[in-house]
């Protein structure tokens, strides 16, 4: 009986949404915001409109510690509606708009953003219907400062032996700390294909899920990287890291590119983690006779991490005492966790 009462309280609501007033294109009016109410009053998103692929433009500035960015998001319409209820926490949406997939924008204005920070979720409503059966794109420009804690997009510090503090950007977003760094989907039944671009200065490289397909200068010293795409996989197992860190780099029996990164003051103490890495993979190929699915591994020792460890694809990263070993003044045991810790992490890789 609840479950009917809930059923007509739906189509009541959706009645009077789609009752807004329309021209001879379909198009409501629309309307201002403070006439709007969030459409959505679940935890967990609704599965009418389906994620496909996200291409995502990062800009972090490590001396303001922000960042600012856009993501167009492809998706998929299962039932008829104005609304896109999706993810985002502490970013602070400047634009959004719906175009259909000729690129054509579906209104001449940008598009009204409610938020429900207590879900954690935005609705971006749209005047012209989003039918069932067709795709459309997404498109949201956003602004963030860098996180102070261990999750999402955060900042993270080391000093050198002189005494000079360096930044890094990095992230963490298991669980759900995707919505921190970029608007989506985050919840990980929403899997997705990511193409990626950072832009960062000369003295810094960035890292994804991916190896970097092609670098352009632009204008004001600046660098755009520009990742391969990604397989597809759920918004907790994306990362990327802007640093200037320091690499050692080999590959599998099989061809997969791995590599070590750390500051450069301990990159003497990546040699035995390579060895490690290696050997893992080749086990793991051989032992569950699935081929590794990514042409790159690399496993980078984070300076402010709060796991152990974190399995994301084709990018894991470390907390330093889990990925690095001193040759002079470590010792077996030290040596132990480590050869652990990857295991773990590269298990998790192999057989995703």
């Amino acid at each position: 009986m609840a479950l009917a009462w809930l059923s007509v309280l739906s189509l009541f609501f959706m009645s009077l949404v789609l009752s807004q007033p329309v021209d001879k294109n379909g198009v409501q009016s629309t309307p201002a915001t403070s006439d709007l109410s969030f459409p959505w009053s679940r935890l967990r998103l609704p599965r009418y409109i389906v994620p496909h692929h996200y291409r995502l433009l990062l800009h972090p500035n490590l001396t303001e510690l922000s960042f600012k960015g856009s993501v167009q998001i492809q998706i998929d319409v299962q039932n008829s509606t104005n609304w896109v209820v999706l993810h985002s926490k502490d970013l602070k949406i400047l634009q959004a708009t719906v175009l259909d997939l000729n690129f054509s924008h579906l209104s001449d204005k940008t598009l009204p953003v409610l938020h429900n920070p207590s879900h954690e979720q935005i609705g971006i409503f749209s005047p012209r219907v989003l039918t069932s059966g067709h795709k459309y794109f997404l498109y949201i420009e956003f602004w963030g400062e860098l996180s102070e804690g261990f999750s999402g997009f955060y900042k993270s510090t080391y000093r050198t032996s002189t005494g000079e503090s360096r930044t890094l950007a990095s992230t963490h977003f298991e669980p759900t700390s995707a919505r921190m760094a970029f608007p989506c989907f985050d919840e990980p039944s929403f899997k997705a294909n990511f193409s990626l671009r950072i832009r960062r200065t000369s003295e810094h490289i960035s890292l994804s899920n991916m190896p970097v397909a092609k670098t352009v200068e632009l204008h004001g010293g600046l660098f755009e990287d520009r990742f391969h795409p990604s397989v597809k996989m759920s918004t907790y197992l994306v990362a990327f890291i802007i640093c200037d860190f320091k690499s050692v780099t080999t590959t599998t029996s099989s061809g997969v590119q791995v590599s070590i990164y750390a500051s450069a003051e301990k990159w003497p103490q990546t040699t035995y983690a390579l060895e490690v890495a290696v050997k893992m993979m080749d086990f793991y190929e051989k032992y569950f006779d699935i081929p590794y699915p990514l042409p790159k591994q690399d496993l980078i020792a984070i300076p402010d991490f709060q796991s152990g460890a974190m399995e994301n694809w084709g990018l894991t990263t470390y907390r330093e005492t889990s990925l690095l070993v001193d040759p002079v003044t470590s010792c077996i045991a030290d040596k132990v966790w480590v050869t652990m810790v990857i295991g773990h992490e590269l298990r998790a890789s192999v057989v995703w």
